[in-house]
C-alpha cells in the first residue's frame, strides 16, 4: 500500500469496535488463545453486523462463541437474524494434523489440550459443537463445515469475515483470493495473529480498504495477547 494509497483511507472509529462489554456464558469460554479484548471487539462487530458472516478456523469455539453472543443479542434487540457459517478443517487424528500443518503434534502442546480435542470422538469439530451446545448458542448458527473454505461451494456475501488463516505469507497467498470474493460490499474483515505492519500490509493489498487498525496497538501489552487486524471495506 502506498503513502498516497494510505492518506485516502478514512480513520476508523475504534471505540465502535469496543463499546459493549462481553456477556456472561452459560458455562466457560472454551479453550483457545484470544485475549478478553479481542473476544470483545469480535462480539461487537458481529453485534452490528447488517449481513451473513463467515469463520474461518474456528477451533474450539472460543472465537465462534464471541460472534454468536453479539448476533444473539443483535436479534434481542430487533435485529433480524443473519446467517453464521463456519468453516473449519476438524482435525480428528495426529496424522491428520501432521498432514494438514506439516507438524508433529506434541502431546503436551497448550498443556495436552490440543491432544484431547484431537482425539475427542469426532474430533475438533465435535467438541466445538458440544462448546456451542452448552453455552446455548448452536441454534443461531446456519453451518459448520469439516473442509478448506478454499474449494467448499459458498454463494453468500458476507457482511463480516473473520479468519484465522493469514499466518504467513504462504497462507496470505493462497487464501485472499477467496476471502476477497466471498466478502460483500462493505464487508468488515477480521484476521487473527496478525501483530506486524508488514503483515498487515500484505492482507490489506488484496483488499479494496476503507480503513485498518491492528489491536496490538491498542492494547500493546503482552500479557493481553491482543492480535487481531481489523479491515472495513469500501
Amino acid at each position: 500500500m502506498s503513502k498516497q494509497d494510505v492518506n485516502k483511507l478514512v480513520a476508523p472509529d475504534i471505540g465502535a469496535y469496543f463499546e459493549h462489554g462481553l456477556p456472561n456464558l452459560t458455562t466457560n469460554w472454551p479453550n483457545g488463545w484470544m485475549s478478553a479484548n479481542d473476544l470483545r471487539l469480535l462480539f461487537n462487530v458481529a453485534r452490528k453486523t447488517t449481513g451473513p458472516v463467515l469463520e474461518v478456523g474456528p477451533w474450539l469455539g472460543r472465537s465462534t462463541t464471541a460472534m454468536l453472543l453479539g448476533l444473539r443479542e443483535r436479534e434481542a434487540a430487533g435485529g433480524k437474524p443473519v446467517y453464521f457459517d463456519t468453516i473449519d478443517y476438524g482435525i480428528t487424528s495426529v496424522a491428520e494434523w501432521r498432514e494438514r500443518f506439516d507438524e508433529q503434534l506434541k502431546p503436551n502442546k497448550d498443556q495436552g489440550r490440543v491432544m484431547d480435542a484431537v482425539y475427542h470422538p469426532g474430533g475438533t469439530i465435535a467438541v466445538l459443537i458440544r462448546n456451542l451446545k452448552e453455552n446455548r448458542l448452536l441454534p443461531y448458527v446456519t453451518n459448520i463445515v469439516r473442509g478448506d473454505f478454499n474449494t467448499c461451494p459458498m454463494s453468500r456475501k458476507y457482511k463480516m469475515i473473520f479468519c484465522d488463516a493469514t499466518h504467513d505469507d504462504t497462507e496470505i497467498k493462497d487464501n485472499l483470493p477467496r476471502l476477497v470474493t466471498l466478502g460483500g460490499k462493505g464487508c468488515t474483515y477480521v484476521f487473527d495473529d496478525v501483530i506486524t505492519q508488514d503483515r498487515a500490509d500484505k492482507i490489506c493489498a488484496h483488499l479494496d480498504v476503507k480503513s485498518h487498525f491492528m489491536t496490538r496497538t491498542i492494547f500493546p501489552e503482552r500479557s493481553k495477547r491482543c492480535k487481531l487486524l481489523v479491515v472495513e471495506t469500501n
